[in-house]
């Protein structure tokens, strides 16, 4: 386990050097890049913070849309890199964050909705974006956090300035759990999060070989919304790609929360085609819900 933790620390600080040497060519077209770190306010666990890295692309325009890109457990492992990259090249600024430093998941996602809506806060603030054109997308526990931000409910509860995201896209954010919150099983959420949404547009992006859950788990989820909430979301569901398809390497390992919770192994197979599918329909849903140009 130490190792594994030194590993990530030594990976993050390769990704953010890099990003500051990058930062330095900004003039020659590529994003500026900034590493940022704040304290969290009202947060559930003491010394919270976010680390992240603010891109914000070459443009001749005052403000940008931004996404806020909200990364798993092992912090800057190059997914939301991937993402970003992407993202810069089509003109909207992006800022991924690492919530967790090593420390791993939290027992809720509660725990992170402070550090989620105060990541919003911190772009709405900056002279460089355009406050009402901020989208988030996460992978897995981010996902998670990216859909459960839909809510007007948890948004009315840990944004009191009435700040919002303007889009949603989660990449297999365990839709399983998602369907306790519906069904009223869920141990850390009330069924009323998702009986009213922020109504801007939820997108989820999903493998049909996920094993955390059946191949039609989010789009039972979506089916199991409320009549007046299901028109705001959307789910893709690609053919043959596995929990986490944009990995940088595969690998199977036990978790207690596969199986729709009964627990399993979990596959991981790393897809350069599909991970190039999702990254392309990033750009399009955020260029098309946030204005890009």
């Amino acid at each position: 386990m130490v190792a594994l933790v030194t590993l990530h620390r030594a990976l993050r600080a390769v990704v953010l050097a890099s990003g500051c040497f990058a930062g330095a060519l900004g003039a020659q077209g590529l994003p500026s890049i900034e590493r940022i770190t704040f304290d969290v306010a009202d947060a559930f666990e003491r010394g919270a913070a976010v680390v992240g890295e603010l891109r914000i692309p070459p443009s001749t325009r005052e403000r940008l849309p931004a996404v806020l890109i909200v990364d798993s457990s092992p912090g800057f492992d190059g997914r939301g890199g991937f993402y970003a990259e992407a993202l810069n090249r089509a003109s909207i600024a992006t800022f991924e964050v690492d919530m967790f430093q090593g420390r791993g998941l939290p027992a809720t996602t509660r725990h992170n909705m402070p550090h989620t809506y105060q990541s919003l806060r911190f772009l709405a603030a900056h002279p460089r974006i355009d406050p009402a054109r901020i989208g988030i997308m996460g992978f897995s526990y981010g996902g998670m956090l990216a859909l459960l931000t839909s809510s007007e409910e948890l948004t009315r509860k840990f944004s009191p300035d009435g700040r919002r995201f303007a889009a949603h896209l989660p990449l297999y954010p365990i839709c399983w759990r998602h369907r306790t919150v519906l069904d009223g099983t869920s141990t850390t959420l009330r069924p009323s999060v998702y009986r009213r949404v922020t109504g801007t547009p939820v997108h989820i992006l999903a493998g049909a070989k996920d094993d955390y859950g059946d191949p039609d788990t989010c789009e039972k989820f979506v089916a199991d919304l409320p009549a007046d909430v299901r028109p705001h979301f959307d789910v893709t569901v690609y053919p043959g790609a596995t929990f986490a398809w944009d990995s940088r390497f595969g690998s199977v390992v036990y978790e207690a929360g596969a199986r729709q919770g009964k627990g399993g192994m979990v596959t991981v197979v790393a897809d350069a085609d599909i991970a190039n599918r999702s990254r392309d329909f990033a750009v399009a849903f955020f260029t098309k819900h946030l204005g890009a140009q």
